[in-house]
């Protein structure tokens, strides 16, 4: 039986360099949001995307700053979207077979893939460094604040997750924090 392993946690806590520390020590890892770009250039993927948001997609391409603005501001446009990735997102992880296995995937709730995993690791970190973070990354205040409320609350990823790596210090202290779990998952 291979291991699986998703890290979760809230937009700007820390998920990716996880993941960058996975590839390291020559984990295989995917990014649902990797998946996600690859099946934006799937052009019946995008004709999927344009059924549900015409002003979205011009010329077969998806316009992403304009679907984020779209979804991050409307409940039920962000679940339409979902119905249309997560099931694609769950397809590209199952056919992967490597052993351990490491998904980043925010949205483990809202995709219903949490039972994928034997693992589930929420990386943890204060609102106000993820602000700070996602400020330095161009995200205008706003914005950070709408995709926040868009997500699941930090409690109720807590109640799926089997472990959690605080994120509050500095960065070298993540990826020591990281390495140390993750080696239980390469022995």
């Amino acid at each position: 039986m291979s291991m699986n392993i998703a890290i979760i946690g809230g937009v700007g806590s820390g998920k990716t360099e996880v993941l960058k520390v996975a590839r390291e020590m020559g984990i295989t890892a995917l990014s649902a949001d990797e998946i996600n770009a690859e099946l934006l250039r799937n052009p019946q993927y995008v004709e999927k995307v344009a059924s549900i948001f015409p002003d979205c997609v011009v010329c077969g391409v998806v316009d992403k700053a304009r679907l984020a603005a779209a979804v991050f501001s409307d409940k039920k446009k962000r679940e339409a979207l979902n119905a249309v990735a997560h099931p694609e997102i769950a397809k590209k992880v199952a056919e992967c077979n490597a052993d351990p296995l490491v998904v980043e995937l925010p949205l483990v709730l809202e995709s219903g893939m949490a039972t994928m995993f034997d693992e589930i690791i929420l990386v943890v970190t204060p609102r106000r460094l993820r602000m700070k973070r996602l400020e330095r990354r161009g995200i205008e205040p706003a914005r950070a604040k709408a995709i926040m409320r868009a997500q699941k609350p930090i409690y109720s990823l807590r109640r799926v997750a089997t472990r959690t790596i605080d994120n509050s210090g500095t960065l070298d202290n993540l990826r020591e924090a990281s390495r140390n779990l993750l080696r239980i998952f390469c022995e």
